[in-house]
Formats: C-alpha cells, structure tokens, sequence
C-alpha cells in the first residue's frame, strides 16, 4: 500500500478494483393500451396482460355507466403527445357526461419506449356529491374509488407485492386484498417464471394522497379488479383536477430491478431531491419506545443521565453524532392534568395508564419539552431545560410531535388568544377510536411549523420526528375529504423544515405518504418496522423496496447492543430476538437499511466491539449503496403472511428462511464493488440463485469469477493462501450453458440450538466480490467491519493499467486495515493475501470543514500507501 496526503482533503487514495455491470437479459418492451370501442385491454409484447373494465362515474351521489346509458360518450380522438419527462406518446381520450351534465374525459397514454401506459380522469368543471361515505349504503364505501379507470381484471401475472397502512407493511401475493387509501402501489410478476422476465408496478402518479387502491372489485361488484382510483371518501372534485395512474412494465428481469426502475422514473417526473441528515450520516443515541430510558424512574435526574450515557459512549470510541430526545416527557407533555399524588401525568408513563384519563391519542403533545417550565420539567424527571441539556450535550438533537392532544393551548379552541386554529380527528372513523387529536389547519400548516419548529432549532433540533402519520390522515375529515388538503397540510410541515435546515422522518406512514415525499426534500427517512419494544423489528426486507424507489432511506426502529442484564421497559415483553445472539442481527439490519442506527443501551451496557463494525472513528456510518431489501426468490414464493410456499419450479430457489441483499457500488455508472447477503433463521443451507443478485451478475467480468467470504471466516493474513486458509472462497458465475463445477454460493444453517434464547436470529453476513479488473486485482476492502467497500469508506475506485485505486476517507489519524489479492484466477493458485494498515492524513485545509485524504496504489505485485 502507498498512501499519500494530498492537501485540503480527507480521504485516502487506493487503487484495486471496480466492478462494471452488464444486464442479464435484453430489454423488453412494448406495453400499450388496445381500445376496441369505449373497452381496452393493457398487451405486453402482443401478449394479453390486464382485461380493462368499463368506465364508470360517481358524481351528483350515484353511479354513472355507459352500460346504464347515464354516463354518456359525446366524443374521443387519438392523437400523437409527448411528456418532458416519459417522452412521445400515442394518446386515446374518450369525452363523458353524466345526467347531471358533469363532464369527464378520460385518457390512456402508451408511451414510445414500449416501457410505460397512464391512465388519467380530468374533470374540466369538477363534480360534486362524489363521496361514496355519505351517499351510499356500503359498509366498505371508504375503501372505494369514484372513477373506474383503470379497472384492470384477469392479470397473466398472478404473482403480487403490495404494501399497505402503518409502516408501509408488506402484502405478499395478496391480489387485491390490499385495498382502500391506506393501500399502495401493486407488483405484478409471473410465479412460474424463475427468470422473472416480465414484472410490472401499479401506482398513482400524481396526487398522492387523494388516492385509493381500491375496492378489488368493478363499480357494480360483477368482477374482481385492480381498481385504484381517486378516493371514495372525498366529498367534491375542484375544476380542472386530474389524476393520473401508471403502469410500468420493469426493462430488464427481476422484481426488484423493476421496482428500482419505477422509482427512478417517479424521482424524474417530480424531480426529487433529499436534503442532508445528520441521523443517516452518523451513529446515535435515542430514547424511543423500547429504549432503555424511554421512561425515567420518579426522582432521577435523567438529564445527568443522559449525559453521562453519551459521554461514556464517546471514551470507549463510539461516538454519539445526536440524541434523540423523545422519551420521558422531554418532547410530550400532558401538563395540566394530575395524577393522586397531585403530580403532572406524562404522557410517556404508557398508554394504557392514560386509557381512563382522556381520550386523547397516545403520545400526543400538550406543551411540547421546549416550552416545558421549571415545574413541568421537575415533575418529569428531567430538570434540565432542553436548551441546557442541548448545550451540556454538545450534540444536534431529534424532536418528536406526532399530532397535538385535544386540549393543547397551541389553539383557538382551547386558548382563544392563540393564533393557530385545528382540524381535529374523529374517532368514529374506521381504526380511529383511540386517537383524539388535533392538527392544524391545512392553510395554516407553513405559517404555524415556521413558529413551532423554530422552538425546536433554537435548542438545538436538526431533525424532526412526527408519528402516527397514517392516523394523522385517516382520522381527521378535512383530511379524507379533500384533493389537496392532506398534501397542503404535509407540505407545510416539510416546506418549513427545509427553511429551518431541518431534517425530517415520518414513522407509522401508508404508501401514500411514501409517494407524496417525492416532492418534500426535507422528509429524508420512513421508519419500517414495528418499535424494538415489541419483537420482529428485524422485520424490514420487503417494506423498504418502496422506500429506497422514493430515494428516502428506510428505518428500522432503535436497538440494544447487548442484552442490558435483560432489563425490564414497560410494557415491552422479552422475546428472542431481544437475545445477545440477535443483537448482532439489530446492528446490520440497521446500519444495511441505510436509515438511522440509533442505540439505546443502558449506562454502561453498550457492546463497543460490536457497534464499531458498523462506524468509522468518528462515528459515521460505514454503510452500502442501496438499502436492505429481500431477495426476489423470497417475494415470490411469499405466502400472504409472509412466510415461504411451495410454488411449483421456484421452490428450489426460494430461501428456507430470510435472506436480505444489498450492494456497494455506482449504480448509475453501472458498477458494483460487492454484493452483500444477511440471513437468518435458515431452516437448511441455501444457494443463492443468480436472479437474487441486485444489480445483477455482469457477464463479462474478468473469468466470471465471483470470491465470497462470511464475516466470521478465518482471518486473511499478509502473504497467504486466500483459499487455502479458508480466508475466502472462489465460484465461478457460470452461464446457463455451461455445465458448472463449482456450486453457487452457500449460505449456511442457522444456529438453532437454543432458539428460545435466539440462536437462529444470528446473521449469517455474506460478502460477494466480482473480478473486473484486467489487472487480476480484487479489492477486499475493510474485513473487520460489516461492509467492507462502504462507500464512506472507499470512494471513486476504478480500474488502472496495472491495478485500481480509490480514495480512503475517515477520521484524521485513523488507521484502517486494507485487505486485496492479487493475481486472482480460476486456478486457485498463485494468489496471495496482501493486507497493510493506512493511516488517515492529517492536514487542515482552507475552508471550514478540515478533510484529509490519503493515497491507495494497489498493482498486481503490490499494495503501496504514499
């Protein structure tokens, strides 16, 4: 190794090996809509893939069809268009009245890159009475649609991924079960097919939240159907309002390629951009729900404690990059109610102590921990203001405000002299019996988060955690009423969060909150899981596909390093995967997701050795290039309850457990540097298939020679043998014609001798390295942490005449060991281990952020650090 100093940087140059990536299948294309009359029917390739259903209306409180003869075809064209963004396109308008005389045109769009159709309803003067709550008898009429267009029936792909309600919760092969404003989009994919060759996403494409998947059945109930459309609980549609839906068939195989690609194609029509956060960029400490002190004993002066807990953190190397302050009544308050001992009631003593008290919604905020007085602050344990604790802390804090309880003074119905007024939720509505809250006034929303986060960045907030965000929309009418009412209200929130430079994450969200970040920079993360209080927070794989299309990274909930002597938080029962064997599980799924990885150990409890795998020295990240999701032999042998079925010829590829994959990599410059594989309770060894691969495997990488090491394998000492002393070993990717010699690579039995106590939750992780480099040169990375080539660690690595090189960034002074070999071949002989220790530079540079940067040359006979 050579490593030099160049001045006014941070990083560390070396040179090895990048990978460039081919696709695996020519693309496919071809997707349009067919019209025969006023019916259509969605081909993909000259093949039948969705049978459209008529066209009907609901306005003026009833239906209108042309098969009733009430809604009326006065016209239609086709004409050639084109979009800025998805390019030329062959249009079909149809133009309807209704008996009322509501006009509405509907409007299919195929596009030229034989890659996308659209659907999209316009009403030119609006329409009224249009909400099927108030104007008809069905019991499940909040579930429904006013247009039917599309209507898509008879799918020749049967296969389905959804996702739908709190935490974006995944629905595997649920068809349309998955239904109503808290559904989302739809994948559809070929179970029978291994390859995956033709997988297609439905979804909205503007007006997130006035969306709907669906009733899963036609406006008449004749046919089952995927029906989504603009949402049945709204009471009016304003003139010239559209909205459009898309169906996006996936260019290359796979499910999560085409999910990626969907994605890609939404950030481009809206132009999305995310700002920076501090709680995706560095290691923190946090104090929510399943957290050690989430709750602090009466009499403690958890303030102190706090502050102990992250200095402690900070002498034993694990640097704290924020607190997030939410626990213990620092960010919520219930302050004007007492309890019999004439003590202020926090609202964070547990939900069911409040049951009795009020019928607010749980963790609502009365007076939020900025305006907490003296008094407040002492009867919570907690004495120090938050400006104090911030500025004793030294450290950006994240504050919590899921909604306002309905007695917060914050507005006019509570306080006449506030300025703010509120729209309040209504718990008669479905799922809403326990949440009694307000929010404010959508046209308020910008004016009122300017003043309230304002109270948040003077002490300190960087980012900002509301919750219960699903509830937030479907328990307040102004909300479910309305086109624009929720994105007015949610673009207020976000719109002044960017003002104020503060991050945000929304947790407990639908898709369709997912969706409408696309035009909200400062919404950075979604939480995916369920709180760590309850168990199967690991529980992240599928629900984070959705996330990572947005360009937002997903989140799973805090997490403890060790056991904490099994200590008891209330109201969180033990379950095995709070085991010491799982804790190691918690540190890669949340470090993978690319989320926040936020620790909540008790003083003195947290594992050190094992949170360093995860950071650099000083406390950033050392993360991949996409988050965590399931392998696509998971997706599709999923049952609806999300565990493995038998499913013809793809139950030998289907995982006997979970399997989760990412990589390191330039997607966009279609290289990879490594494949990574996390899996736990394994019932059997597994293969893993080629098609799991994302990005896929390229086809003409250097001999097709894959190298692959568990975490836990024998250490790869300087001068030996890679394969000989078990430090790695070599498969060869071999092509469908090929007869193979070597097998795929292998992912071993989980430990299940004691599963009570969590054995089978320990993670297998498995690194996956391609040979690109003529030079026979393969970067290994950094062994002794979770992702050996994060790219916080390894950036800008390519290919030389005689090797490659990458920068080498960290910590001044830093010392990183570096692991490659050399002369790799299919042989197995000849190759040597080279590993060498880098030192991080230290300079200054000219500007205020001090970075360095060192020098890595790796050749074909050498590592050299200059």
């Amino acid at each position: 190794f050579q490593v030099a100093t160049l001045p006014g940087m941070r990083s560390t140059w070396l040179v090895l090996g990048s990978v460039c990536i081919a696709t695996i299948a020519v693309p496919t294309a071809a997707l349009r809509v067919v019209w025969n009359q006023n019916r259509y029917t969605v081909e993909h390739n000259s093949e039948l893939l969705f049978t459209g259903g008529e066209i009907a209306s609901f306005s003026n409180a009833k239906w209108s069809a042309p098969s009733t003869k009430t809604l009326i075809k006065v016209g239609s064209r086709t004409y050639a268009a084109s979009d800025p963004v998805l390019g030329g396109c062959t249009a079909h308008e149809i133009q309807w009245v209704d008996a009322h005389d509501t006009r509405l045109i509907t409007t299919s769009r195929s596009y030229d890159d034989g890659l996308t159709v659209t659907f999209t309803t316009f009403w030119p003067d609006g329409a009224t009475k249009t909400s099927l709550v108030e104007h008809t008898s069905n019991p499940k009429a909040n579930e429904g649609v006013i247009v039917n267009f599309p209507a898509l029936s008879r799918p020749r792909l049967t296969g389905t991924l959804s996702w739908a309600g709190s935490f974006v919760s995944a629905q595997y092969n649920s068809g349309t079960s998955v239904r109503g404003p808290t559904g989302g989009p739809t994948v559809f994919f070929n179970k029978h097919d291994a390859n995956l060759s033709t997988v297609v996403v439905l979804s909205p494409l503007d007006n997130f939240k006035a969306s709907s998947a669906g009733p899963g059945v036609t406006w008449d109930n004749s046919t089952v159907a995927y029906v989504p459309g603009t949402a049945g609980t709204i009471t009016s549609i304003p003139p010239n309002f559209s909205h459009t839906f898309v169906l996006r068939v996936g260019k290359y195989h796979g499910i999560t390629a085409a999910i990626g690609e969907w994605g890609e194609m939404l950030q481009k029509v809206h132009k999305t951009r995310r700002v920076h956060d501090v709680t995706l960029e560095k290691i923190g400490y946090q104090t929510d729900n399943g957290a050690a002190y989430v709750f602090c004993p009466r009499g403690k002066d958890c303030s102190s404690l706090l502050l102990e807990t992250v200095k402690r953190l900070a002498s034993d190397g694990v640097p704290m990059g924020y607190l997030s302050y939410q626990g213990a009544g620092t960010s919520t308050f219930l302050g004007n109610r007492k309890d019999e001992y004439g003590m202020n009631i926090n609202v964070n003593a547990s939900w069911a102590d409040q049951e009795n008290q009020s019928p607010d919604a749980p963790w609502c905020v009365n007076e939020w921990g900025p305006d907490l007085n003296e008094s407040q602050r002492f009867n919570t344990s907690y004495p120090m203001s938050v400006h104090a604790f911030w500025k004793a802390l030294g450290l950006p804090l994240q504050l919590y405000a899921p909604y306002f309880c309905q007695e917060s003074a914050y507005f006019k119905s509570v306080d006449p002299s506030s300025k703010w007024t509120s729209t309040r939720s209504n718990t008669n509505l479905p799922d809403c019996g326990d949440f009694g809250f307000q929010d404010v006034e959508p046209s308020e929303s910008r004016d009122f988060y300017d003043w309230f986060l304002k109270k948040g960045t003077d002490v300190g907030m960087l980012s900002f955690e509301p919750d219960f965000m699903n509830q937030n929309y479907n328990c307040v009418p102004r909300f479910i009423e309305s086109v624009e009412a929720a994105d007015i209200w949610q673009h207020g929130m976000t719109d002044a969060a960017e003002a104020a430079g503060v991050a945000v994450q929304w947790c407990y969200a639908a898709p369709t909150d997912i969706l409408n970040s696309l035009t909200m920079p400062a919404l950075t993360n979604f939480r995916v899981s369920t709180d760590f209080c309850y168990g199967s927070s690991w529980d992240i794989g599928a629900s984070s596909l959705i996330v990572w299309a947005v360009d937002a990274a997903p989140s799973k909930d805090t997490l403890w390093t060790s056991t904490n002597g099994r200590f008891e938080v209330p109201g969180c029962p033990w379950t095995p995967d709070h085991e010491q064997p799982a804790a190691a599980l918690h540190v890669v799924l949340a470090l993978m997701s690319m989320g926040p990885v936020g620790i909540s150990d008790k003083l003195g409890e947290t594992n050190g050795t094992l949170i360093k795998r995860a950071i650099r020295r000083d406390g950033v990240l050392l993360k991949p290039s996409k988050p965590i999701t399931t392998v696509d032999s998971a997706l599709v042998s999923a049952a609806p309850n999300g565990k493995s079925i038998s499913v013809n010829d793809v139950q030998s590829i289907a995982p006997p457990g979970y399997v989760f994959s990412t990589y390191t990599g330039n997607h966009s410059r279609q290289i990879v540097t490594s494949w990574q594989f996390v899996a736990f309770k394994m019932e059997k060894s597994w293969e893993i298939p080629k098609t799991d691969y994302y990005p896929p495997i390229a086809e003409r990488h250097v001999d097709r020679i894959l190298v692959t090491r568990e975490y836990h394998s024998p250490r790869c000492a300087n001068d030996a043998n890679p394969y000989e002393s078990s430090c790695v070993q070599l498969f060869i990717d071999v092509s469908e014609s090929e007869a193979s010699e070597i097998t795929r690579v292998t992912i071993p039995t989980s430990d299940k001798s004691n599963v009570t106590g969590g054995t089978d939750y320990a993670p297998t992780v498995t690194t996956v390295w391609p040979l690109i480099c003529p030079s026979r040169v393969l970067l290994l990375g950094e062994l002794d942490v979770y992702v050996p080539l994060s790219p916080q660690r390894f950036r800008e690595i390519s290919c030389t005449s005689n090797g490659l090189q990458s920068a080498i960034i960290g910590k001044p002074g830093e010392v990183v060991k570096i692991t490659a070999i050399s002369n790799v071949t299919r042989l197995q002989k000849g190759q040597r281990v080279v590993v060498q220790e880098a030192t991080i530079g230290l300079v200054t540079s000219y500007s205020r952020y001090t970075r360095s940067t060192s020098s890595l040359c790796v050749h074909s006979n050498a590592i050299s650090v200059a």
